[in-house]
């Protein structure tokens, strides 16, 4: 089934951090993380003193994503923790390999503004309509049955599980070839080494920046500005022989799934939906309002939003000590 843009954005907008260092070594039998929606940041509608005229957004950075977690962070933390891990379980008598990553999909997100205000550029939408130009999802890598002993030196549970209910100590203690596993294994080690907790997902971004990015998200959609901006939009599409409230329903309409969303009518309604957008300027009203939101937000939690730098900050340099040592 071809993946469309709005579905990338859906699963992207609302995932709760960039990354969960956990989960990317080994499987959890435990309750998965909660979603970030952004409920309860509300302020009242920001102004804006000007609007860019955009027909797309994706050399552009949101506000929120200085207080985010870069690819290259997430791939110096990961091999930190990797690092990490296999010094302790090497103490325990085990020779640590990493899981395999995801095979690289044919196209990776460069930024958080690449897809977020859906098809924009004409010249893909003739081609792709709705699907992302050249994607095809990440392989997932086989992974090799792991002997009980191993698990439980490295989540501190034989049958693999690291997630634990709120309050309860990780599993551990137990000794194994004459040393004490550590609670959590040597996985939840190597992550404390790292400054991982719950204000960072565990590793990844902090849940008050994830929270941030996507109220703003969810608070521009519902603004006056934006609001008449899809109101014009859907003027232009109606003119042209498409009925649409928003660039969202069209993104989403369910006749994609059966048909296709690259079919010729889909590169047809997209390509239109495109010319609509940059005729209306709905890029730019959009990224504007929602980054207006952004600056708000982070300026009413500006203490917390330092202490979220500064916990990047620290991580980055506990990654660091861990690679050169």
């Amino acid at each position: 089934m071809a993946t469309t843009a709005s579905t990338q954005a859906r699963a992207r907008l609302l995932a709760g951090g960039a990354l969960l260092l956990l989960t990317a070594a080994c499987s959890s039998s435990g309750t998965p993380a909660a979603k970030s929606t952004g409920e309860g940041l509300h302020v009242p509608p920001p102004s804006v003193s000007a609007v860019p005229t955009l027909a797309r957004a994706d050399d552009k950075a949101l506000p929120i994503e200085a207080y985010l977690l870069t690819p290259e962070q997430q791939r110096q933390l990961i091999a930190a923790r990797d690092a990490l891990t296999s010094r302790c379980m090497t103490r325990l008598g085990f020779t640590y390999t990493p899981e395999p990553a995801p095979a690289e999909p044919g196209t990776r997100q460069r930024n958080l503004t690449q897809w977020r205000y859906f098809v924009t550029d004409t010249a893909e939408t003739s081609q792709y309509g709705y699907t992302v130009k050249d994607f095809r999802p990440g392989e997932k890598p086989s992974r090799a049955a792991k002997p009980p002993a191993y698990l439980l030196a490295l989540t501190g549970s034989a049958d693999g599980s690291v997630a634990v209910a709120p309050g309860q100590t990780p599993k551990g203690g137990q000794d194994i070839n004459g040393q004490q596993i550590p609670p959590g294994g040597c996985l939840t080690e190597a992550l404390g080494k790292l400054g991982a907790g719950a204000a960072n997902g565990n590793g990844g971004d902090a849940q008050l920046a994830s929270d941030i990015k996507n109220s703003g998200w969810n608070q521009s959609l519902a603004d006056a500005r934006l609001v008449a901006a899809f109101a014009a939009w859907s003027g232009c599409m109606k003119a042209k022989g498409y009925d649409y409230p928003t660039p969202i329903a069209a993104a989403d309409d369910p006749q994609w799934q059966s048909i296709g969303a690259s079919s010729e009518k889909a590169r047809q309604t997209a390509t239109t939906d495109a010319t609509c957008k940059a005729e209306h300027n709905v890029v730019g009203i959009w990224y504007t309002v929602e980054s207006a939101y952004e600056t708000t937000l982070i300026e009413q939690n500006a203490e917390a939003m330092r202490a979220v730098k500064q916990d990047i900050d620290n991580r980055m340099k506990l990654a660091a000590q861990a690679l050169a040592s």
